[in-house]
């Protein structure tokens, strides 16, 4: 099996409104990993003092970054033929369905929600968002 890990930060909640800020991918085949993916994204519009605040991502540090449309191609290889992972799959996947959508391109893959995997696996557990995933597994976490 071939599984993507997805993690994307954005200008906001909206995925019709808002625009990815930074990409992160690792594409795991046959349990290894064998491509890290990580790139900031200009999303040529604002970035709100509040989603700096929750990313740590300037305005800046986007300045320089290239566009979704220069990354897309090689974002939709890295994603192409494997399952789609991410913590709220429908965020990750939605966002990156209209930014392919801007340019034409269709973008529906397979999915898998680490949020729901939590509450089948551990429903006794009331919380199941990353930190309480990484507290619960004693997981060591620098940021």
């Amino acid at each position: 099996m071939t599984y993507s890990f997805v993690d994307i930060e954005t200008t906001g909640t909206s995925t019709r409104h808002d625009r990815i800020i930074e990409i992160g991918i690792l594409r795991v085949e046959n349990d290894k990993i064998v491509k890290k993916y990580n790139q900031l994204i200009n999303p040529e519009t604002h970035v709100s003092p509040f989603i700096t605040q929750i990313t740590g991502i300037i305005p800046d540090d986007l300045e320089d970054a290239p566009t979704f449309e220069i990354v897309k191609d090689e974002v939709y290889e890295l994603l192409r033929d494997s399952i789609f992972v991410a913590h709220n799959v429908r965020f990750d996947h939605g966002f990156l369905k209209n930014e392919f959508k801007r340019f034409d391109m269709q973008f529906s893959m397979k999915q898998l929600c680490t949020v729901r995997l939590s509450r089948t696996l551990f429903p006794e557990h009331r919380h199941h968002n990353l930190d309480a995933i990484i507290e619960r597994f004693n997981i060591t976490c620098t940021n």
